[in-house]
Protein backbone atom coordinates (compact mmCIF):
# COMPACT_ATOMS: atom_id res chain seq x y z
CA UNK A 1 0.00 0.00 0.00
CA UNK A 2 1.64 2.91 -1.44
CA UNK A 3 1.70 6.33 0.48
CA UNK A 4 2.03 9.63 -1.60
CA UNK A 5 3.14 13.28 -0.40
CA UNK A 6 2.72 16.45 -1.68
CA UNK A 7 3.84 19.23 -1.12
CA UNK A 8 2.02 22.04 -0.71
CA UNK A 9 3.23 25.55 -2.99
CA UNK A 10 0.99 27.98 -1.57
CA UNK A 11 1.20 27.45 2.21
CA UNK A 12 4.50 25.32 2.18
CA UNK A 13 2.89 22.29 4.38
CA UNK A 14 2.88 18.49 3.25
CA UNK A 15 -0.20 16.29 3.02
CA UNK A 16 0.29 12.38 2.50
CA UNK A 17 -2.34 10.09 0.85
CA UNK A 18 -2.20 6.57 1.30
CA UNK A 19 -3.51 4.37 -1.25
CA UNK A 20 -4.76 0.80 -1.10
CA UNK A 21 -4.17 -0.29 -4.10
CA UNK A 22 -1.48 0.86 -6.57
CA UNK A 23 -3.56 1.31 -9.00
CA UNK A 24 -6.02 3.53 -7.35
CA UNK A 25 -5.80 7.08 -8.33
CA UNK A 26 -5.91 10.07 -6.19
CA UNK A 27 -6.40 14.02 -7.02
CA UNK A 28 -3.97 15.39 -4.51
CA UNK A 29 -4.56 18.40 -2.72
CA UNK A 30 -3.45 20.07 0.43
CA UNK A 31 -4.98 19.19 3.51
CA UNK A 32 -3.78 22.53 5.51
CA UNK A 33 -5.18 24.35 3.18
CA UNK A 34 -7.25 22.44 0.75
CA UNK A 35 -5.20 23.98 -2.54
CA UNK A 36 -4.63 22.09 -5.88
CA UNK A 37 -1.46 23.60 -6.23
CA UNK A 38 0.75 21.04 -5.13
CA UNK A 39 3.45 18.53 -6.47
CA UNK A 40 4.58 14.84 -5.40
CA UNK A 41 7.64 14.57 -3.69
CA UNK A 42 9.70 11.55 -2.80
CA UNK A 43 8.53 10.22 0.77
CA UNK A 44 10.62 8.33 3.23
CA UNK A 45 10.39 4.68 2.93
CA UNK A 46 9.40 3.08 5.75
CA UNK A 47 9.79 -0.79 7.30
CA UNK A 48 8.37 -1.96 10.30
CA UNK A 49 10.48 -4.10 12.72
CA UNK A 50 8.54 -6.83 15.12
CA UNK A 51 8.53 -6.08 18.84
CA UNK A 52 11.14 -8.60 19.12
CA UNK A 53 13.51 -6.94 16.56
CA UNK A 54 12.87 -3.57 18.26
CA UNK A 55 14.14 -4.93 21.49
CA UNK A 56 17.08 -6.57 20.24
CA UNK A 57 17.88 -3.08 18.24
CA UNK A 58 17.75 -1.49 22.16
CA UNK A 59 20.00 -3.89 23.38
CA UNK A 60 22.20 -3.93 20.93
CA UNK A 61 25.90 -2.55 22.90
CA UNK A 62 26.94 -0.76 19.65
CA UNK A 63 24.46 2.06 20.35
CA UNK A 64 25.46 2.05 23.90
CA UNK A 65 29.23 3.53 23.51
CA UNK A 66 28.21 6.61 23.84
CA UNK A 67 25.82 6.33 27.50
CA UNK A 68 27.07 7.34 30.70
CA UNK A 69 25.22 6.97 33.73
CA UNK A 70 26.54 9.36 35.15
CA UNK A 71 25.58 12.27 32.95
CA UNK A 72 22.04 13.51 32.43
CA UNK A 73 22.00 14.73 29.39
CA UNK A 74 23.60 11.26 28.34
CA UNK A 75 20.67 9.40 30.25
CA UNK A 76 17.79 11.88 28.36
CA UNK A 77 19.27 11.00 24.94
CA UNK A 78 18.81 7.61 25.63
CA UNK A 79 15.46 7.57 26.65
CA UNK A 80 14.61 9.32 24.01
CA UNK A 81 16.04 6.69 21.70
CA UNK A 82 13.99 3.68 23.38
CA UNK A 83 10.74 6.03 23.37
CA UNK A 84 11.33 6.70 19.47
CA UNK A 85 12.36 2.75 18.94
CA UNK A 86 9.09 1.43 20.92
CA UNK A 87 7.19 3.92 19.31
CA UNK A 88 5.92 5.56 22.57
CA UNK A 89 5.47 9.15 23.67
CA UNK A 90 8.02 9.46 26.97
CA UNK A 91 4.75 10.83 28.83
CA UNK A 92 4.00 14.36 29.36
CA UNK A 93 5.99 15.09 32.95
CA UNK A 94 8.96 13.63 30.67
CA UNK A 95 10.62 16.65 29.54
CA UNK A 96 9.83 18.61 32.96
CA UNK A 97 11.61 15.77 35.13
CA UNK A 98 14.72 16.16 32.23
CA UNK A 99 15.05 19.66 32.78
CA UNK A 100 15.48 19.74 36.19
CA UNK A 101 17.89 16.98 36.32
CA UNK A 102 20.00 18.97 34.23
CA UNK A 103 19.37 21.85 35.87
CA UNK A 104 20.50 19.93 39.25
CA UNK A 105 22.97 18.64 37.41
CA UNK A 106 24.30 21.93 36.41
CA UNK A 107 24.32 23.51 39.91
CA UNK A 108 25.72 21.01 41.28
CA UNK A 109 29.01 20.82 38.66
CA UNK A 110 29.45 25.10 39.72
CA UNK A 111 31.51 24.08 42.55
CA UNK A 112 33.78 22.01 40.58
CA UNK A 113 35.08 24.80 38.51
Amino acid sequence: MPIYEYYCDACKKTSAFLLLRASEEVEPYCRACRSKTVRRILSRVSVLKSEEQRMESLLDPSKLGDFDENDPRSVERLMRRMGSELGDELGEGFEQEMEEALASDETSHEGDE
